[in-house]
């Protein structure tokens, strides 16, 4: 099918290939650390298209292109805007999955039915299913070339000319309406019409979904049972001949008995058919239907999307799609964590997140961010990362609005337990971490790092992260830091360093955190005490039993 390339997510093979290049070297630790996977799982689940029809390492792994970005912005908003390309766009995956599923159901499911089931010899039975996998091949390639082809008409019909949807959708609406498509539609119609018209229709049992006649299963002690069974002997006898209609059931057979009758008897009587049925088979039998299985992929993706963020549009929460802005100027208004919110919306709390700003440009590009403990940092460094992803994906982030600039990579460290055991110490671990971060910093990357260097002293701490984010600033990259450790800020050599501290109001020894982040002086105190005060934990508490 396909001339030349064409895709709903790349809008060049050229940047198709960047990406997928770009796969191996990349740092991954941002998909644990942000816990993407969470908001991808949910997106899924929003959409409803099942696991096959998914987008993993479409959405784990952001573009770093900003015409890629914009290229999906665009068809993301065609779609989310226009209610009846929406359904049309539904209607075309549709349409390729039920289409992928009835050949699978056909090819990987077809077995010969048993010879001895009325007395056919085993070469007769595997000719009869032969001829019924034929002929529903052939159904389904019919019904899926006239389906998708009012499909594409109707898409065409709705989307403006010249944008990108269009381009792919003109394609495809092409491809089914060219000379060999519709010829081979032509062909097929007038062979299936043919077809049914040499089929008897005096009588039916029990059709299903493909239209194929299933032997009826009677109670053999129900009355007029008899009487029923000779009235379908004298229907059936000018095609079937005797056939015996008394009660019996079929296990694991691919085609009825009388299915078999009333095939052996057109093939005796209509020769021709079964020939032709042979011939357009080895013509068009070989189907393959990935290049549409491809682009419904790729459709589910913004399909998935847009379900996701009006789903928790609903439950109050909101979104916005970003603009692309130069380097080093990103502007962010009432900025929340995803996962939290994914969180808030599982236990029916709706949209709790606190939302804050932030932004990187001129001498801010590095922020260190100090104060209490449980005051909602790790939580702010995380949403920073995740609208990044999200928005270099292509789709709506989690904001009221949203100017951003492109990051190559995103690099994260947050600090967890031991994942390798006592293979090495955890401070080692965090070198080896921070190593591979600088080895593979680029110009323009976005660094977020959250309480990284707790595992040794304080003093190697300070002086590690003051040369760390010293490095990140030196190379033009922007991000973060989270730490208690406040005396980094003093010493730090550069211009794009800022100072955030978390908000707390009250007076006393219980603070209320109110999970607001705002620019300030280094936070001295973790508010620790008012957390053990809560819980009923003091000192002398802790000490008793001691000595």
């Amino acid at each position: 099918m396909e001339e030349g390339y064409f895709s709903l997510l790349w809008e060049n093979e050229e940047s198709y290939r960047e990406w997928i290049g770009s796969l191996y070297a990349r740092d991954k630790e941002y998909i644990a650390d942000l816990n993407l996977r969470l908001v991808y799982e949910e997106i899924v689940l929003a959409g409803r298209f099942g696991e096959q029809y998914g987008f993993e390492e479409v959405f784990l792994h952001p573009c770093a292109r900003a015409s890629t970005v914009l290229f999906r912005q665009e068809i993301m908003t065609q779609l989310g805007e226009d209610p009846l390309l929406y359904e049309a766009a539904l209607d075309f995956v549709s349409c390729i999955s039920e289409t992928e599923a009835r050949l699978e159901r056909i090819t990987g499911t077809a077995r010969v039915s048993p010879a001895a089931a009325e007395g056919h010899t085993a070469a007769e039975g595997a000719a009869g299913d032969v001829k019924k996998k034929m002929i529903s091949v052939l159904q389904v390639r019919y019904g899926f070339l006239k389906g998708l082809l009012s499909i594409c008409e109707k898409i065409c019909g709705y989307i403006k000319k010249g944008t990108p949807l269009a381009e792919c959708a003109e394609r495809l609406e092409g491809f089914i309406c060219d000379h060999r498509a519709v010829s081979e539609r032509e062909e097929l119609a007038a062979f299936l019409s043919a077809l049914d018209g040499a089929m008897p229709h005096s009588i039916v049992l029990n059709k299903d979904r493909e239209q194929s006649c299933r032997s009826t299963v009677m109670d053999p002690c129900a009355a007029g049972t008899c009487e029923y069974t000779e009235r379908l002997t004298e229907l059936a006898e000018p095609f079937v001949g005797q056939y015996d209609f008394r009660i019996r059931v079929y296990q694991n057979t691919d085609i009825s008995s009388l299915d078999k009758k009333i095939q052996d008897r057109v093939c005796l009587h209509q020769p021709r058919l079964f020939r032709e049925l042979e011939d357009l088979y080895e013509k068009y039998g070989s189907y393959d239907i990935s290049c549409f299985v491809r682009i419904a992929k790729e459709l589910v993706f913004y399909l998935a999307c847009l379900r996701f963020v009006r789903r928790y549009q609903e439950a109050g929460f909101f979104f916005s799609m970003p603009s692309l802005a130069p380097a080093q100027a990103t502007s962010v208004m009432e900025a929340y964590d995803m996962t939290l919110g994914i969180n808030l919306y599982r236990n029916h709390k709706g949209c709790r997140a606190m939302p804050n700003d932030y932004s990187f440009g001129g001498n801010r590009r590095v922020f260190i961010l100090t104060g209490a403990n449980q005051g909602g940092k790790t939580t702010f460094v995380r949403s920073i990362g995740l609208i990044q992803c999200m928005a270099q994906v292509g789709m709506p982030v989690p904001c009221r609005r949203a100017s951003l600039s492109m990051a190559g990579q995103i690099h994260t460290h947050f600090s967890r337990e031991d994942e390798r055991g006592a293979v090495v110490g955890r401070f080692e671990q965090e070198l080896q971490r921070i190593h591979e971060i600088l080895k593979n910093l680029q110009d323009g990357d976005m660094v977020l790092l959250n309480e990284t260097f707790t595992s040794t002293q304080r003093s190697t701490a300070v002086i590690l992260l003051r040369r760390l984010l010293m490095e990140i600033e030196r190379r033009r990259c922007c991000g973060g830091l989270v730490t208690h450790f406040y005396e980094v800020c003093d010493g730090l050599e550069g211009d794009g360093f800022y100072s955030l501290v978390t908000e707390v109001e009250g007076e006393g020894e219980c603070k209320e955190r109110t999970y607001k982040i705002r620019e300030g002086e280094s936070f001295r105190y973790s508010y620790a005490k008012d957390i053990a005060v809560k819980c009923g934990v003091t000192y002398g508490k802790l000490t008793e039993g001691m000595g």
